[in-house]
């Protein structure tokens, strides 16, 4: 199974809307990759005791597929679309990676 995480470092003098970001940005997001392959959508928000110091990543949006080529047909068709909706929730930009996921059973560990 083939992630892309989407994760948002905190610089100085951000803003971050959590609700627009679990709520539109997902909405927009899952109808977007939905017929592109889109097995499941999580977001993270971070939670910290303290004020996020520069470099902390303060929220995530993993997106799974599948397979590499069906995740980077999802990204060249619905990628500008996506980026585009950024700015409405945050002036952070995400730091897009693509990563091979193995998932493990609790009761093999």
């Amino acid at each position: 199974m083939i992630r892309i995480t989407g994760t948002y470092r905190w610089i100085k003098g951000a803003h971050f809307d959590h609700h627009y970001f679990n709520s539109s940005h997902a909405r927009i997001t899952v109808e977007a990759l939905s017929e592109l392959g889109l097995i499941r959508l999580e977001t993270d928000r971070v939670l910290a005791t303290s004020t996020p110091e520069v470099g902390d990543i303060i929220a995530a949006t993993h997106a799974y597929f599948a397979n590499v080529e069906v995740a980077q047909t999802a990204l060249a068709k619905a990628g500008a679309l996506l980026m585009a909706d950024v700015s409405n929730y945050t002036n952070l930009k995400p730091d897009i990676r693509l990563s091979e996921t193995t998932v493990h059973d609790s009761a093999l560990i």
